[in-house]
């Protein structure tokens, strides 16, 4: 895309010299007794030149651009899991609104705590990433992940029903089940969703309900699906 972006400049560049060749060996030449050859290439030799400042300052641009791109995903992105951060979420919310509906996935690993505090953090963040890696393969491109915070992760789903929603849902908790990342270790999950506008007049209001059906999950012994 970017060669192509610089040979259709460097052609339209050097056609406008050609042309500017020929108007003014036409127009302007006639009363000096000027040369056609002269008047072209005069015209191509000028915005040949003109094409290689215009490419210095695009490739500058294209160079900033790419930086800016890459400053903004790593603000955005967390470490640790590669999921989208807190930050992202905060942002992504607000245009949630303008679909006719959507659902929130709020998902929260249990015992986690204790779990660190039997095995250690560094296993706690091999465990994490599992878990990350698991809910975005089940998700793929239905939606988005977040790490919302420690070890709690939200899934948004644009334009999804609530027993779609529910059923992703159930998938990732059944994708968990099958995973073993050590012998000693049994991770599961709780999960809480919510829909847009049936549990929520807005985006806030349905980040509420999906935690509040989060809490429930868990109240009913964990690893399972609670939908409002």
């Amino acid at each position: 895309m970017k060669y192509r972006i610089e040979v259709i400049l460097f052609i339209s560049m050097i056609s406008t010299g050609f042309i500017y060749g020929v108007a003014y060996h036409f127009m302007i030449m006639p009363l000096f007794g000027g040369i056609a050859l002269h008047c072209i290439s005069t015209g191509i030799l000028f915005q040949a030149v003109n094409y290689l400042i215009v490419l210095f300052f695009y490739k500058k641009y294209a160079a900033l651009k790419q930086t800016n791109k890459l400053l903004h995903t790593n603000l955005e992105t967390d470490k640790l899991t590669e999921l989208y951060n807190r930050r992202a979420f905060d942002n992504h919310i607000k245009s949630l609104e303008e679909h006719k509906k959507f659902s929130i996935i709020f998902i929260d690993i249990d015992n986690f705590r204790d779990f660190n505090n039997k095995y250690g953090h560094q296993t706690g963040d091999i465990v994490l990433k599992d878990v990350s890696t698991v809910i975005k393969s089940t998700v793929d491109s239905e939606g988005d992940v977040y790490r919302y915070g420690g070890e709690e992760i939200v899934v948004l789903l644009k334009d999804c029903s609530k027993d779609k929603a529910e059923k992703i849902a159930e998938n990732i908790r059944i994708g968990m089940n099958k995973l073993h990342t050590n012998s000693f270790l049994r991770i599961t999950l709780s999960l809480g969703v919510a829909s847009y506008p049936e549990d929520g007049c807005d985006v806030y209001e349905t980040i509420k309900a999906s935690d509040s059906a989060l809490l429930q999950a868990k109240s009913k012994g964990k690893n399972c699906v609670v939908a409002c």
